[in-house]
Order: structure tokens, then C-alpha cells, then sequence
């Protein structure tokens, strides 16, 4: 780990500590130089300001998680992995979920599930069917319901298992709900015919 990843990675772990005492709002960059040590212009040569901070743990830490979960029948084990990755570190997960904009951990999971599901069209041959703006379209789709759904367990407490959730949406992305919806349809329509 390079001196400047050192750097970071203990400022990350203050601005952490610093939330399991007080809210993500409450915390100034006085606050995280002071309980780190260091020199504003040390934090400054680091990060913008916290958020800055928030983003760079989020993307150390997600990103290995569900960074290589791009094929149909991978994505589901990453965000399990990630549900469980977010419930060992509840106080801070619960802390940063509060606040939207710039840097949040929503707009950090709609970048990785937009372009994870852009990847999976990709590596299916999606190209040779869909225009680029189709792709797009279908990619912030399914990305605003998979981050969705993740942020709403997060902020109803993760109190549930994720398994559930996270297999609806699977069969949702591979179009077994669907798929599943028609079949008792026809077989509906099939059975009133034969009783007429």
C-alpha cells in the first residue's frame, strides 16, 4: 500500500470511528483532522471534503464485492456478499444512507448496478439486438430497482435477511417473474376455455 493509500485509508477509518459517535451531518473536517491527527492540508491533499471521504470508502469497499459479478447468473451472489458486507457495518451504512446528492452512497450504487447490468447485456451479445440508447434505457432500469431495493432495506434497518429480496430480484432480471405471470395466465385462459 502506497504512502497516499495509507494516508486515506486511516482517514477513512477516523471519519468511521468518528460515526459510531456522532451523525454523518454533525461531523466537520475539523472534527476528522483533529480525531486523526493530521494537518487540514494533509486531509486536503487527500479529499475534497468528507463526502469525498464517504465516496472513496465506497468504492474501496463495494467495488470488490460486486466489482466481478458481471455475467446473468453471477450479480445475485455479489449483492448478497454486499447485504452482508453492509450488515457488519450497520452504524456506518445506516449513518451515510441518510444523505442523497453528489457523493452518496446512492448515487454510488446506481453508477455500479448501471454499469453492472451494462456489462451483462454486453457479455449476453445484448449489441447485436439493441441500440446503444436501448441499453442505456434497460440499464438504468434495472438499476434504479436494484438500488432501490437495497436502500430501502438499508434504511428499514436491515432487519430482514437480504436472500429474499435479492432472489425476487433475480428472477426479475432474468424474466422468470415474467416468464412465470404468463405461463398462469395461458393456463387460466386454457382451463376457462375447457370448462365453456
Amino acid at each position: 500500500m502506497s504512502n497516499s493509500d495509507f494516508t486515506k485509508f486511516m482517514i477513512a477509518r477516523g471519519l468511521k470511528q468518528l460515526l459510531e459517535m456522532k451523525s454523518f451531518t454533525d461531523i466537520t473536517v475539523g472534527d476528522i483532522v483533529r480525531h486523526c491527527k493530521i494537518s487540514r492540508n494533509t486531509f486536503y491533499y487527500h479529499f475534497r471534503d468528507k463526502y469525498d471521504v464517504i465516496n472513496w470508502i465506497f468504492y474501496t469497499e463495494i467495488t470488490p464485492l460486486i466489482g466481478d459479478t458481471v455475467s446473468i447468473d453471477k450479480w445475485g451472489s455479489g449483492m448478497r456478499a454486499l447485504c452482508h458486507y453492509i450488515q457488519e457495518n450497520k452504524t456506518f451504512y445506516s449513518n451515510v444512507v441518510q444523505f442523497e446528492g453528489q457523493n452518496s452512497l446512492s448515487d454510488c450504487l446506481m453508477e455500479f448496478y448501471e454499469n453492472l447490468v451494462q456489462n451483462m447485456i454486453l457479455n449476453a451479445g445484448g449489441e447485436k439486438v439493441l441500440r446503444p440508447q436501448q441499453i442505456k434505457v434497460i440499464s438504468r432500469f434495472y438499476a434504479h430497482g436494484m438500488s432501490g431495493a437495497l436502500l430501502d432495506w438499508i434504511r428499514n434497518g436491515m432487519v430482514r435477511e437480504p436472500d429474499t429480496t435479492v432472489t425476487m430480484l433475480e428472477e426479475l432480471l432474468s424474466g422468470e417473474i415474467f416468464r412465470q405471470i404468463i405461463s398462469q395466465r395461458d393456463d387460466t385462459a386454457f382451463s376457462e376455455r375447457q370448462g365453456s
